[in-house]
């Protein structure tokens, strides 16, 4: 399997990098803060993977056709690894297993992280769900170490509080256990590329870009507009861009454009209850 090679691959070097090829394993956004804005009960939505929380939270909206698009080769087996552990293991559980460097204040290393001991608690589920991802979590959970288990996730960015305030599935134990519902009721799709050169052969109600607006210069932003807006339903909206810091704005990109394709930047909540300066650059297609 060529996924499995690379893996290995990428596990056997002792210092390797790859921006686009490593995890997250919470969203870096607050999805709670932005989702309100979206009408997403019965729509599709075509939403950036990586996490997979983007994906999870929409499922508590009664949004149950999403397809998944994400550069990172490992977005549909982690997102299978994470469901499975989220039908599995109560919430707390599902947060040790998964939270990588900040689940206890004042320390830098989560002995809970990733043990063969709780992947064999959801292995079965896993098998269940996604023969493929199962195969390819139960080799390397039985021939790699969870220090190079680790490798193939970035550090969390964001502390547990919040991690849970960023995730509305998190948020208590009945929006857990509710989500175990939801999610299962999804029609999930996954596409594996980079976005700007994906054939689609659907259109959706909701798009959610991440941040990917941010690596982009100002002309490639609008053809990047244009093309993804050709896979809109009237009415549809785009999340084009996530800002951590409501001052920030495209590279490039001046802030007096943006009315020139229905763009709007709204401020919400940040990270934590006490951060208010996170904002969103919403395209709504007329």
């Amino acid at each position: 399997m060529e996924t499995l090679n690379r893996i290995e691959e990428y596990l056997s070097k002792e210092f390797f990098y790859d921006d686009f090829f490593q995890l997250y394993s919470f969203t870096t956004e607050n999805i709670n803060g932005y989702m309100s804005l979206f009408d997403l009960k019965g729509k599709t939505l075509l939403t950036v993977g990586s996490s997979s929380d983007q994906a999870i939270n929409a499922s508590l909206t009664g949004c149950n056709d999403i397809t998944v698009y994400d550069i990172c080769p490992l977005t549909k087996y982690f997102y299978y690894l994470k469901i499975s552990s989220l039908l599995v293991l109560d919430r707390e559980e599902f947060l040790k297993f998964l939270c990588k460097t900040k689940y206890q204040e004042g320390r830098e290393y989560n002995p809970h992280l990733l043990t063969k001991k709780t992947f064999n608690k959801i292995k079965n589920t896993l098998k269940y769900l996604d023969y493929e991802s199962f195969y390819i979590w139960e080799h390397i959970f039985g021939n790699y170490s969870r220090k190079d288990i680790e490798k193939l996730f970035r550090r969390d960015i964001n502390n547990l509080e919040s991690i849970v305030y960023c995730n509305r599935y998190l948020k208590s134990d009945y929006n857990y256990y509710y989500t175990r519902q939801t999610i299962m009721n999804c029609l999930i799709n996954f596409v594996n590329g980079d976005i700007s050169k994906i054939i689609f052969n659907k259109k959706f109600d909701n798009i959610w870009l991440s941040n990917i607006a941010q690596y982009l210069k100002y002309n490639d932003v609008i053809d990047m507009v244009e093309n993804v807006s050709n896979l809109l339903n009237i009415d549809g909206k785009i999340l084009l861009c996530y800002f951590w810091n409501t001052s920030m704005t495209i590279k490039g990109f001046p802030i007096e454009a943006l009315s020139s394709f229905n763009a709007t930047k709204i401020n919400i909540h940040g990270l934590s209850r006490k951060d208010d300066k996170n904002s969103i650059l919403v395209y709504t297609k007329k």
